[in-house]
């Protein structure tokens, strides 16, 4: 094999994880039912119910979700989580 296909194959490879980072990232996504700090995730790859310190009323809302926290896309806000269950 010359060198410019070694480099070629180089780059392919670092597109193809890039694309990979770009598609799980956009993966974790989901949608939370919360009333009074209890919450239940659907499509959520961290949780399936979680109590957390956002005590507002959320319906079929869209999140993103992190091992500790999730993020309420409309708005912005994180949310701390203190106690999960998968």
């Amino acid at each position: 094999m010359s060198i410019k296909t070694n480099i070629f194959q180089m780059k392919a490879f670092l597109v193809a994880i890039f694309i990979n980072i770009l598609i799980f990232n956009t993966a974790i996504s989901a949608s939370v039912n919360c009333i009074n700090g209890k919450c239940e995730f659907i499509n959520s790859f961290h949780y399936k119910t979680a109590s957390t310190f956002c005590l507002q009323t959320l319906t079929f809302e869209d999140v993103e979700t992190d091992y500790s926290f999730f993020t309420i896309l409309r708005t912005g806000e994180q949310c701390q989580v203190y106690k999960s269950e998968n």
